[in-house]
């Protein structure tokens, strides 16, 4: 089955959609959702980033804290959380079509800082990655962000 000229153009669209977002410094690789991500972090949290895109185990600080950036924005049921002995506080970004989103925020993305001591609680899965489901993303650590 060939590639229709209607999914071409849209790949097309796609492409010139990343070139921009690049060229305003939104997406810094070929990582675009947590580019993005650490772009939404960056201006809506205040974190800077790490001089180096290839930091282990966090993405930027906010005063002396050092962050980890995850983002949800589709169906996957789980974000990784990384590994909590590598940051201070880890950061969480729900897009507006995650399937990890509260019922009843309207917001199209919702933010939670939860620090490293709250996700070292979490027991690991059999593969030994901490990641957080469905209503185990600790609702008191989100950052509800205020728009003037």
């Amino acid at each position: 089955m060939a590639v229709s000229e209607e999914e071409a153009k849209a790949i097309g669209e796609f492409y010139a959609a990343v070139d921009r977002l690049k060229s305003l410094q939104i997406v810094r690789s070929d990582k675009y959702l947590g580019d993005i991500a650490e772009f939404l972090a960056r201006s809506e949290l205040g974190m800077t980033m790490a001089e180096s895109q290839r930091q282990v185990g966090y993405d930027g600080h906010i005063g002396e804290k050092k962050l980890q950036v995850k983002y949800s924005g589709g169906t996957s049921t789980t974000v990784d959380a990384g590994d909590p002995s590598a940051y201070d506080d880890l950061v969480i970004i729900l897009g507006p079509h995650s399937v990890l989103r509260p019922e009843k925020i309207s917001e199209p993305y919702i933010y939670y800082r939860i620090p490293s001591e709250v996700v070292g609680m979490k027991a690991a899965h059999s593969d030994g990655k901490i990641r957080f489901s469905v209503r185990q993303i600790p609702q008191s650590y989100r950052v509800v962000i205020c728009k003037n």
